[in-house]
């Protein structure tokens, strides 16, 4: 299995080829930075406490300890588009429970959110970057089962 280096790296190379090809209509801007945050912040594997990005989050890594006991490493966290699915919901989430502690200590916010296209460029970055990441586990896991035999 690669290192976390190693997954930023590769993702760092292909992404300027990618936002290239990346048709017109399509925010470059939106899509390079859903990207961005899918290898460094939001990758499978914050699933482990330890990891490079879980460490990035600072001291609000703390919030992902729960997520890491719900899905353990290589599980739900490493099936593509659910993997995803599952890391922004509960990111959804933990915002929706600071909103409500928000409220009840009688701070009123109204976030508004409307999908629109910067938003679909953001989270096909996202993805992508989450695919590469399993990708290339899967890749090097399967190499390294041939070598064995």
């Amino acid at each position: 299995m690669p290192s976390g280096r190693v997954h930023e790296v590769v993702n760092l190379i292909v992404l300027p080829p990618t936002l290239y090809a990346l048709p017109n209509g399509w925010s470059k801007l939106a899509f390079a930075a859903g990207y961005l945050v899918g290898t460094f912040w939001l990758t499978p594997d914050l699933d482990l406490a330890t990891s490079r990005p879980a460490r990035r989050w600072g001291v609000l890594r703390l919030l992902w300890l729960p997520y890491a006991w719900l899905f353990p490493h290589r599980g739900v966290s490493h099936r593509p588009l659910l993997g995803a699915l599952t890391r922004l919901l509960y990111l959804a989430a933990l915002g929706g429970l600071g909103l409500w502690a928000l409220d009840r200590l009688g701070y009123h916010w109204q976030p508004s959110f409307t999908l629109g296209r910067s938003w679909l460029s953001f989270f096909a970055g996202l993805l992508l970057a989450d695919g590469l990441h399993l990708l290339l586990d899967a890749l090097t896991t399967r190499r390294s089962k041939h070598r064995r035999r």
